[in-house]
Parts: structure tokens; sequence; C-alpha cells
């Protein structure tokens, strides 16, 4: 048995080793083609693979410069598939860095080429890179629109690998946006599987690469479901079928993949065996951007651990590289973990200074654009300087012709002034005429106007102070300060409208001295419509718990649905009412330290030491729901002193602000309630309005705020 082990590493390591001097006789082979010819299509093709080469082993600087080589020949010979590829290696580059607005700029411009070459299969494969920077930036229907597209074509032309390729992609999307039905629908369209037993069908298509691709993302579909041993299976399948063809970046990710699962299950001694092991393939490698991810997933695994030290010599090497490669997420999380590094060991002035190079960091690429437009003002002022003297010339050189004809020019410029002098006389003196005239036309409109005006600020004023007493009665049904610190002593609420009444509410009930309920509320839009849903949904929350004494979130929430779709006499027909609410209900046992959680769209973060966990909501809203039978899922978990709870509205997330006008998201609200964790409950809600605020700016608020956190 042994003997058989051996000898399976020796075969696993000769095709690592294989693989490492093929790719590098494979440079070159391209190099000396780049010495030996001239300028023609096949030392441009030489180029872009060499570009390829060096970008996926991490060597951006060299990625680029072959790229732009390869541009700027393909415009010499006017060589269009060249200079598709070209844009789109460039483009590459700058997506691995991070840079992803130039990376979208030079994929837009592959793709225009490609299409004047009308080379269609290229047109697809720019689609799809558009797709993926989209998707990156959370702009799933952008990212959706255009890997459809990039489908359509690939089936058109016959180009079944491609096509695999895009069903993988969209089955991403559905990933991220959680709905993993959908993902694994598409992850097995992309291998042509037909059921959920690994069998596979026999397509000349699927290469072994595709099917460790295709297990490594099923694993990652059960680990987001928290389902690891599952998600453990087929990240090993990924690796014994990577291992197998000798793709040592690959297999170094899976090992990456194996070690956060570990994370996930704080089974850290094994976590660390995993990514240490990434760490080694991709040094040998020389996977530059991998080398920083695993010593930033290092360091974090001794920062748990609490060996400082340790951490603080891993995360430090990974800043360095990010900083080296210019990859500005990496940086930016590196800096994030180093402050909560120094955080931990007390040094707050240290970790201070990190937090602000973390916020900071995210105005880097503002200041980037800045930086480029000014150089290219100076070019063109410049250029325009040099214009200025060319002609500065000139005006001497005529000036003397100009100087003899002076005074022939004065003499008919009198002339033909004083006529004009005469004619403008004349053409004054009607049209005064017609002013007047004019005038007392205007005055009477004027007049009607003016009451007009009168008449609409009158009927504004009404219908404001309407509203402004539509809001005192919402407020008088909120629970009140004095009530909310009687039940919940150690809490904060923030809430900021966006109109003058709200489609938001929180509700709050003491069941006894021990047992408290509380609901964070989001109804179907704002201002008086969602007003009018709220006070609807306040109601009915003290009818199902006061009248009828349901304390069951689930059960609730589920009650709550069948009256909403009463009220609004909801059916499950298209033309119906789709009015409807998301919900956040919990229930805390302060007596048995238990905590019982519903949601409808609407999750809740538990902070325990700065560690946050996501307790998921349902994925439908209260009220109208083709699916409305399924009951809502009901949470228990037991919790400790000092955790804190936050239930919230996707208003903050979702406010538009910062520099490039874009929203706030959800992983940066996440990491600034855990920055912010340690501090008061009263700190924390006024931290929570300061930065939203400054997030915002002078821009509209677009949706109703609000969070309610509470210390247990």
């Amino acid at each position: 048995m042994k003997k058989i082990f051996l000898v399976l590493f020796i075969f696993i390591l000769v095709n690592f080793q294989y693989s490492i001097y093929a790719q590098q006789d494979r440079i070159d082979s391209l190099l000396l083609v780049l010495r030996s010819s001239t300028v023609d299509t096949i030392q441009i093709n030489a180029l872009s693979e060499l570009s390829r080469l060096h970008n996926s082993t991490g060597n951006y600087q060299d990625a680029l410069k072959y790229a732009i080589e390869a541009q700027q020949q393909s415009k010499k010979i006017n060589f269009k598939t060249g200079l598709g590829n070209a844009f789109n290696n460039i483009g590459s580059v700058y997506w691995n860095e991070g840079n992803y607005e130039n990376a979208l700029e030079n994929y837009f411009k592959a793709l225009e080429i490609r299409k004047e070459a009308k080379d269609k299969k290229g047109i697809s494969g720019s689609l799809n890179n558009i797709a993926l920077v989209y998707m990156n930036q959370g702009n799933y229907e952008k990212s959706m629109e255009n890997h459809l597209k990039s489908l359509k074509i690939r089936e058109e032309i016959g180009d079944k690998k491609g096509a695999l390729s895009s069903y993988n992609n969209i089955g991403n999307i559905y990933r991220n946006q959680g709905n993993y039905e959908k993902a694994l629908e598409n992850y097995f369209k992309s291998m042509n599987v037909n059921d959920e037993n690994d069998i596979i069908l026999p397509s000349n298509t699927i290469s072994k690469k595709g099917i460790g691709n295709f297990y490594n993302n099923i694993g990652l579909v059960n680990m987001n479901q928290g389902d690891y041993e599952r998600s453990l299976k087929n990240y090993r399948k990924s690796l014994k079928v990577r291992k197998e063809i000798g793709d040592r970046k690959a297999v170094a990710d899976s090992y990456n993949n194996i070690g956060n699962v570990y994370m996930d299950m704080i089974n850290y001694k094994e976590a660390l065996k995993n990514h240490l092991k990434s760490l080694k393939i991709r040094e040998e490698i020389g996977d530059k951007y991998g080398i920083a991810m695993s010593n930033v997933n290092i360091g974090g695994i001794y920062l748990k651990e609490n060996k400082l030290f340790e951490s603080y010599d891993y995360l430090n090497r990974a800043l360095m590289l990010f900083k080296k490669i210019g990859y500005k997420d990496g940086i930016k999380d590196a800096y994030f973990s180093l402050s909560d590094l120094h955080a931990q060991k007390g040094d707050y002035r240290k970790a201070f200074e990190f937090h602000k190079l973390y916020f900071n960091s995210k105005d880097t690429l503002f200041n980037e654009k800045s930086s480029k437009m000014i150089a290219e003002m100076n070019t063109k002022y410049d250029s325009e300087k040099k214009d200025k003297e060319l002609l500065k010339k000139d005006f001497e050189i005529s000036k003397q012709l100009v100087e003899t004809e002076k005074q022939y020019l004065q003499r008919n410029v009198f002339i033909i002034g004083f006529a004009l002098f005469l004619t403008l006389s004349f053409f004054i003196f009607r049209g005064y005429r017609h002013k007047q005239n004019a005038n007392k036309l205007l005055e009477k409109k004027n007049t009607l106007i003016e009451n007009q005006r009168q008449l609409m600020e009158e009927k504004n004023g009404k219908i404001t102070d309407s509203i402004k007493y539509a809001k005192r009665i919402q407020q008088a049904i909120l629970p009140s300060p004095d009530f909310i610190k009687s039940v919940l002593p150690d809490s904060f609420v923030f809430f900021k409208p966006k109109d003058i009444v709200s489609g938001d509410f929180y509700w709050i009930h003491a069941i006894d001295k021990d047992q408290v309920m509380l609901a964070v509320v989001d109804c179907t839009g704002h201002g008086v419509p969602g007003a009018l849903m709220s006070m609807m949904g306040f109601n009915l929350l003290e009818q199902i718990v006061k009248e009828h004494q349901i304390y069951e979130p689930g059960i609730i929430l589920d009650v709550l649905s069948k009256l909403v779709m009463d009220s609004l006499k909801q059916t499950n027909e298209l033309s119906s009412v789709k009015e409807g609410m998301d919900i956040a209900l919990l229930k805390i046992n302060n007596l048995t330290m238990e905590l019982e959680f519903a949601g409808a769209r609407n999750s809740l973060y538990l902070i325990r030491s700065r560690e946050l966990t996501e307790l998921k909501a349902d994925r439908r809203s209260i009220g109208i729901s083709l699916s409305h039978a399924v009951p809502f899922s009901n949470y228990k978990i037991k919790i400790e002193k000092g955790d804190c709870l936050y239930a919230f509205s996707d208003g903050y997330a979702d406010q538009f602000g910062g520099p490039d006008n874009e929203k706030f998201y959800y992983h940066p609200f996440r990491e600034l309630l855990t920055a912010i964790s340690q501090e008061s409950m009263e700190e924390q809600g006024e931290k929570l309005e300061k930065v939203i605020s400054e997030w915002k700016g002078h821009k509209a608020q677009i949706d109703d705020i609000l969070v309610v956190g509470v210390r247990v």
C-alpha cells in the first residue's frame, strides 16, 4: 500500500515539474520568435501569448508590457485580430490588479474592434469578460445581460466549449445572489450533468480542467449553504482532477478553498495546513497574486489564534506584495486586518492609523483618475503653447502689411459705420414702439401667473401640513425612547426617513420581564404609500402577538403574510396588488439566553468578540408570493452576554454616494458594524449616522434608512 502511495506521489511531482519546465520552454520559444522575425502577425501573436503566460503567474508588469507592444505593432500593420487580442490582454492585467474601471475600458475597446472585424468568437469572449467585471462590482443585472449575449453567440456559431463556460459564469451570478438552486442548474448545464450523482454525460467539449472547475464551483455553493462536509467532498474531487492534469495554479486554489472551509468550521489546524500547502505551490510557480492572498489567509488564521507576531509577519508580507503588483482591493483588505491586529494588541494608535489607511484606500482610484486627467491637460497645454509661438511669428510677418492698409480701412469703416448707424436708429425707434405694446401684454400675463402661483402654494401648503400631521400620527404609534430603554436598556435606533413619513418602522413588545420581541420592517415604497403600509403592518403585528399571543417568529411571519394578502385582496394572479413588506423578527430570552429569529428578505447580524455571523432570512417577502404555502424558517440559537444583534432595512447598504457615486453595499456595512461593535450602543448609532452622512454628501437619500442595535 505504501508503495502505491509513493508511486502516485512521484507521478504527481513529475507532472508538476513538467508543467513548470513546459511553461518556461514555451516562454523561451516565444522570445526566440520575437528575436528572429520582423513585425508581422506571427510576432504579434507571440507577444499576445507571452502577455497571457506572464499574466497567469502574476507577473503583471511583463504581461502589460507585451500586451502594449502587441497593440502598437497591430496598429502599424492594421491587424484587427491582433489589436482586439491586445486590448483584451491589457484589460485582463488590469482585472487581476483590481483596477476594474481600466479593465472595463479595454474590454470595451476589444469588443468594438472585434465587431468591426466581424469576429463572432472574439465578440462573445469580450462580452464574457465585460460581464465578469460587472459581476465583481455587484452589478448582477448588467453582468447577466452580457453573459446571455455571449451565450447566444456561442450557441449560434457552435462554440460548445464557450457555451458551457457561459453556463458556468451564469451559475456564479446566481450563487453570488444566493439563488443556489439556479446556480446548481447552470453548473450542471456547464458540464452536461444529468443529476446530482456526479454522472457526467460524454462530451468532447468537456476537458479535465473544466471538470475540476465544476467540482470547485459545486463546493463553493455547498460552502455558502453551510454544508461543509459536501463542500470538502467536492473541493477534494476538484483537487484530485487538478493534480492529475498538473495544473499547479488550480491545485493551489483548491488547497486555498479547502483551507477556507476549515476556517468557517473553526478548525484552524487543518485550515493552516491547507493554506500553507497553497502558499508553497504559489511560491514555486511565482504566482504573486496567489502568494499575497495566501499570506492574508495565513495571517488571518494566526490572528484568530491570537498569535499576533506570526500574524503580523504574514499580513505585512501580503501588504508589501499587494503594493508591488498594484492590487488595490488586496491592499485595502490587508489594511483592515492589520488594524484589527493592532487593536487586539492594544496598540490603538496603530490600529487607528491602519483603519484610516483602509478607508483612504477607497479613494485611490479617484486620485489616479485625477492624475491622469492632469497629465492629459498638461500634454494639451504643451501642444497649444507651441502653436501660439508659431502664430506669434506669423503675426510679426503680417504686421507690416496690416499697417499699410490701416488708413484705407479706417476710412471705409467710418463710411459703413455711419450708414449702419442711420439704419440702426430707425429699427431702434420702431422696436421701442413694439416693446411698449408687448410690455402691456406681458404685464397682464404676469398677473395671471402670479395668481396661479399663489393658488398652487396654498394647495401645496395644505398637502404638506396633512403629511406632517400624518408623521405625528406615525411617530405616536412607534415605541417611545423611554419604553425602548426600559425593555432594551443597551440599544440604539438609527431611523432616517427619506420623506416626511416613512415606509420603514420598528416594533417592540415585552412578553414578560425576561422576554422581548423586536421587529425591523421595510414596507413597499416610501413616503405616503409606504407609511400607509407601515401603519397596517404595525397594527397586524400588535393583533397577532398581543391579541392572539403568538410568540414564535416563524409562525408570526406566516400569519402576517396571510393577513397582508387578505387585507390587500392579493391573489397569485400576475394582475393582483404586489405590495408587501420585508421584515427581521427576533425574540430575546434573557433568562434562558436563547434567541429565536425569522426573516423575510431581511437578515440578522450577530457579532461576538468581533466575529460576525449572519442569520439569513428566507428569500421572499411578506404578502403576495407564488410559494406562500411554504412556512417561514424559524432559527433558535444560544446567545452570550455581550453579544451584539443588528436588524436593518436595505436603505443603508443601498445609499448612493462616495467619489464614484456607487452604493455603500453590504460588505462595507458588515465591516463597519464589526469595527464599532466594541463601543457603546449610543456611540454606535452616532457613528452609523456620521458615516452614511459623509458617504451621501450632497446627494439625495434614495430610501428610508433604519438600523436597530441591541447588546445582550
